[in-house]
Order: structure tokens, then sequence, then C-alpha cells
């Protein structure tokens, strides 16, 4: 076979993996915005533990490697913690998986999300409160509002590091997209022409990400001053 009948027989495999890749990185993303906010709300409490809960945290996961998170969750955790007998051996590599991205991804967003929030000017905070809103309504309806369309593009920037970090999952047995090129090489040896169909496809998915988040700029008129 020639390269291109190569990779149209591999393609219909390669494609399947990419809903497994795009799922987790749904998954990460999503998850990892939730853990990112609670977080990012507790490093700017007025408590001190919940400050240093969420200085620890982010510190954890942002000065570990991924692959080592994703081992720890996936393989070091079940020999003191049954979890493997809780959730089945073939089921829990997928929480593992889903768990270590989302708490990766919630460190960097919660530094992006605090980031946000500073940017915006404290005048406004206080106008909310002169007006009787409590800290938590100012919070909700002026501040947030105003630091999402800043935080944007870093948040795009890491929702795209995501996808491409799913590429770590296969060490701990996720047939992802990368995980099922290694598969299809080992058959038929045509490295080049495979691994070229992968990088294609996450070249895709990323390039149409960021296509969405121009537009979600634009349409929002995000201030760059």
């Amino acid at each position: 076979m020639n390269s291109l009948e190569i990779m149209a027989h591999a393609f219909p495999q390669l494609f399947r993996a990419l809903g497994t890749t795009v799922e987790f990185s749904l998954i990460a993303i999503i998850l990892g915005c939730i853990i990112g906010l609670i977080a990012a709300l507790f490093r700017l409490s007025r408590f001190r533990i919940l400050q240093a809960i969420s200085w620890l945290y982010v510190e954890v996961f942002r000065g570990t490697p991924l692959l080592v998170q994703l081992i720890f969750i996936a393989l070091g955790l079940p020999t003191v913690i049954p979890l493997n007998d809780w959730f089945g051996p073939r089921v829990y590599p997928y929480i593992a998986a889903a768990i270590g991205l989302a708490l990766n991804e919630g460190a960097y967003i919660t530094e992006i999300i605090r980031a946000g929030i500073l940017s915006v000017d404290r005048g406004q905070s206080e106008a909310a409160h002169s007006i009787g809103m409590t800290r938590f309504q100012a919070m909700v309806h002026i501040i947030l509002p105003q630091a999402f369309k800043r935080m944007i593009p870093p948040l795009v920037n890491q929702f795209a590091q995501t996808i491409k970090d799913t590429s770590l999952l296969a060490p701990i047995a996720i047939v992802e997209l990368l995980y099922t090129g290694q598969i299809i090489v080992s058959e038929n040896f045509a490295g080049f022409q495979i691994y070229g169909e992968v990088a294609l496809l996450y070249l895709v998915i990323i390039f149409t990400l960021t296509r969405f988040a121009g537009y979600l700029e634009r349409r929002l008129q995000i201030d760059k001053r």
C-alpha cells in the first residue's frame, strides 16, 4: 500500500481514538474549571487555612510532572487503597486518568482565574459594596464577568495544552489517539504516515479550538489596553 492508502486504512481507528481523547479533554476541562474556580476563591479568601490549602494544591500539581501524577493516582494509590476492588480494574484507570488530568488542569486554571480576578479594578468591588451587594454577589455579578473576558486567551492556551496532555495517558493503559497510533505502527511499521496522521488530527482539533476562542474574543470585545 502507498502512503495515502495506509493513512486511509488507519483513519477509522484513529478517529475513534480521537473521540476518547476529546472525551477526556472535555472532562478534564470542565472539572478543572470547577476545581480552579474554587481554589482561586480559596486563594483570595480572608481565611488563612483556605489560602494555605489552595497554595499547597497549586504548588504540588504545578511542581510535579503530569505523568508522575497520573501514574501515582492510577498505580500508586491502589497499593494502599483498594480502588481497583471498589471500581473494578478495567474502570478505575479511566477514573484515575480523568481525575489526574482534572487536578493538573485545575492547578493551572486556579492561577489564571486568580490573575483575572485581581486584574479587575478594585473600584468595581467597592462600588458594588456601596450599593449593598455582599462580597459573594459582587464576585458573581460584577467581578467574574469582567475577569472572564480577560481570562479567555490564557484559558484557551491551557485547554489546548490539556488536549496535548492526553497523549500521556498511554502508560496507564488508556487507548487514546497516540496509543492507538502506536498500536497501528506496531502492525504495519508505517511510522511516518501514522504518526503524521496523529499529529494532523491533534492539529485540527486544537486549531478549531483556537479559532473558536478568537471568535469569542471578538464577540465579547475584550479590552486589550
